[in-house]
């Protein structure tokens, strides 16, 4: 997800020793005061880089109220369930930011995670609507990459395998140098085996 969404530009280079001081530090400050949105919304955030997303979803679901950027909040919320695999929780609340802000900025990760949430529930359908979405969206071409490669791997999961194989062969054309244009042309030489063509 875009960093602009998490608000977290200052903590990517941390390290873990790093996130731990300032781990601590947020807390003293919660001591004295524990309804501090800010510091709360900031010990989410390192929680969150700590892969610590069970933690991190129980103290930014009290931030969520007191938000102004609601989109944003939930948005955050939504990606902090993909990556605890919630999926179903995800979808709620990346479905609940795009309705409150139809012209929200980070709108293409939305439905980016939309659509990876909705492929591992298995709703390959509605994975592919919102990987188009995203790509109607994307500016980034190796984004674009994965995206094409997603899209064609959930046609692939639907059985759709004319589909599947124009989107990936896609891929392989217009991405070359992608590591997404080499998991499309094994795949689409795994089909050339299955199925030769006489």
């Amino acid at each position: 997800m875009d960093k602009n969404i998490l608000k977290a530009e200052i903590f990517n280079q941390l390290e873990m020793e790093d996130l731990l001081k300032k781990e601590e530090s947020v807390r003293m400050t919660l001591l004295m005061n524990p309804n501090d949105i800010d510091m709360l919304s900031e010990l989410a955030i390192l929680l969150y880089h700590k892969g610590d997303y069970s933690s991190a979803i129980k103290i930014y679901k009290k931030v969520v109220d007191y938000k102004e950027d609601k989109a944003e909040s939930f948005a955050f919320l939504g990606h902090l369930y993909y990556e605890n695999e919630e999926y179903l929780k995800a979808i709620r609340y990346f479905e609940k930011a795009l309705e409150i802000d139809k012209n929200y900025i980070e709108k293409k990760d939305i439905y980016f995670y939309l659509g990876q949430s909705y492929f591992r529930t298995e709703n390959y359908s509605e994975a592919v609507n919102d990987y188009k979405n995203s790509l109607n969206l994307e500016k980034n071409d190796e984004k674009k990459a994965e995206i094409y490669y997603n899209i064609g791997m959930a046609y692939n999961k639907l059985g759709d395998n004319e589909q599947a194989v124009n989107y990936l062969t896609y891929v392989r054309q217009n991405y070359k140098n992608s590591p997404w244009s080499v998991k499309s042309s094994l795949y689409l030489l795994q089909q050339m085996q299955q199925y030769p063509q006489n």
